[in-house]
């Protein structure tokens, strides 16, 4: 079983509530995959991270101010574009914390060191194209896999310049299917679309959330029909913006996560207690 966790930004930690949930109940993950913010939690996960609250606190103290610092050279590359330059390197934040951050995280440890296989997924900056990332240094990975447009310049992986998975694949199902896995735990994140828009801003905002809840449900949709692998999407809903340095909301996030997790429970026990080669058998019986 795989447990997939999409692009979502501090929404992402949701996947640590998922995570208490199978504990409690004892169930297994043999594949951890993640997306975009969803690539430390599945990181996380796939390194053996036990106690979902101590990985949240630890999560908290590692990243506190790590999305606050504008960088010098940015303004630099406002005012004087022809002289600093503003291509791919152009980075509404200084990164070094961010990237301070992450190799605290993942201490020079490779894909080779988790305890069950990992894929993060990543863009070429180039090309366009999908990536999976699954060999390695993990710090790199998670780095490329992060990288925000405007706010996170691209990173270099294997002489690939990468950024933000989710712009290719929000929800990477793909992946576990690709490996063989029968049943997925698929964690995504809608945005929330609502209050007035009373600016160009939030008009761009809201366009684009719209367009990315609709990817996400069709992606849902196509691997719900194309694919062997049962897919369990679990979807919390937030009732409030959660932004990425909104820490403090952390509870909150993992509550729902475990909230929309064991609403899950009974009809991954039937899939679990039928066994894979008798899934199709009681895919109808879900409510």
């Amino acid at each position: 079983m795989a447990v997939v966790i999409g692009s979502g930004g501090l929404k992402c930690a949701a996947a640590l509530g998922v995570l208490k949930v199978l504990r409690r109940e004892g169930i297994g993950i043999d594949m951890a995959i993640g997306c975009s913010g969803g690539s430390f939690f599945a990181t996380a996960i796939a390194l053996g991270a036990d106690d979902p609250d101590e990985m949240a606190e630890r999560f908290a103290r590692g990243w506190s101010g790590t999305f606050g610092r504008i960088g010098w050279r940015t303004m630099a590359q406002v005012l004087f574009p022809r002289m600093f330059g503003a291509g791919h390197r152009f980075s509404l934040l200084d990164d070094s914390k961010v990237n301070l951050a992450i190799e605290a995280f993942t201490q020079q440890l490779t894909f080779a060191d988790t305890r069950i296989p990992l894929h993060l997924a990543a863009t070429d900056y180039v090309s366009g194209e999908k990536v999976v990332l699954s060999s390695g240094k993990l710090a790199d990975a998670i780095r490329a896999s992060i990288a925000i447009p405007l706010v996170l310049s691209p990173w270099p992986v294997d002489s690939r310049l990468l950024f933000d998975g989710g712009a290719s694949n929000p929800i990477p199902v793909d992946i576990a299917t690709r490996e063989g896995c029968d049943i997925v735990i698929a964690i995504g994140f809608e945005d929330t679309v609502d209050g007035e828009v009373r600016s160009a801003m939030q008009l761009a905002q809201r366009a684009i959330s719209i367009t990315v809840n609709h990817f996400i449900r069709s992606q849902y949709a196509l691997y719900s029909l194309t694919h062997h692998a049962e897919v369990i999407p679990i979807l919390p809903v937030f009732e409030r913006r959660v932004g990425l340095r909104d820490l403090d909301a952390l509870p909150y996030v993992m509550a729902l996560g475990e909230r929309a997790a064991e609403a899950e429970v009974p009809y991954l026990r039937r899939l679990l207690a039928a066994g894979v080669t008798a899934m199709d058998a009681v895919a109808g019986e879900r409510p």
